[in-house]
């Protein structure tokens, strides 16, 4: 039976990096970004659908529920996994907990103005505004898909909130102090870790992301040496979203 774990962080906040490093360690693996949130919580509203109210056999489907995490990793070599997504928010919080009660989650945190001007930047819009906007708005009002940044910031603030074991893991920190950050992993998560300086780009079990699909290099690290990303906000957001966004960060 492997241990799962999770990771929320922001978006442009070294998630990919984070987990490429960790994936170093044999006996541990970060998932790419996760679908099972959106599987368990499919699960979880077919308890409204009229078929399953007309036969409502609750324990067979909670089993498939509850074995969720155990299949989709069944074939993954390692003892420990991290689970990459918006654990966080109200709605995957309360489907996880029925499965997993008392979860661990770190945190990886950057300004959140940064993360902006860093998705800005790489994705270079015609309407900065309206991108920033879309990328912020966490209810619905640019349909699917919107609101990417504001959602694991939601994940993130709900974490801490419900007083959840958390560990919060800073940018700057992953960037400057890798082997002082992975110990502090490795304490928190209560498992052996080390950090290896000769990472490679994410995969696993020989799949990659492919960010063709986007156009855009999301996932693309720099495997030379680690670097820090100065691209800050008054540099590249104009300042009407700065005086907009500026108050959301985690206190």
């Amino acid at each position: 039976m492997k241990e799962i774990f999770f990771l929320s962080g922001l978006p442009r906040a070294g998630n990919t990096l984070l987990s490429s490093i960790l994936n170093e360690n044999k006996n541990i693996k970060v998932s790419a970004n996760t679908v099972l949130a959106d599987v368990i919580y499919q699960l979880n509203i077919i308890k409204d659908y009229d078929i399953f109210n007309n036969f409502p056999d609750h324990k067979s489907l909670n089993n498939v529920t509850n074995n969720v995490f155990n299949n989709y990793y069944k074939d993954w070599k390692a003892d420990y996994i991290i689970d990459r997504g918006p654990w966080g928010t109200p709605t995957n919080l309360l489907f996880l907990k029925k499965i997993i009660k008392k979860p661990k989650f770190i945190l990886l945190h950057r300004p959140v103005l940064d993360c902006l001007a860093s998705i800005i930047n790489i994705e270079k819009p015609k309407n900065i505004e309206e991108r920033c906007h879309i990328l912020m708005q966490d209810d619905g009002t640019y349909g699917p898909g919107s609101g990417m940044l504001a959602k694991y910031l939601r994940s993130i603030k709900n974490i801490i909130a419900s007083k959840e074991k958390y560990k919060i893991i800073n940018y700057v920190d992953l960037v400057h102090f890798p082997n002082e950050t992975i110990k502090t992993i490795s304490k928190f998560l209560n498992i052996p870790l080390k950090y290896n300086e000769n990472f490679k780009q994410f995969s696993i079990n020989g799949i990659k992301y492919n960010d063709k699909i986007y156009g855009i290099d999301y996932h693309k690290i720099n495997t030379k040496k680690l670097k820090h990303s100065y691209i800050t906000a008054d540099k590249i957001l104009p300042t009407n979203i700065i005086n907009k966004y500026k108050h959301m960060d985690i206190k």
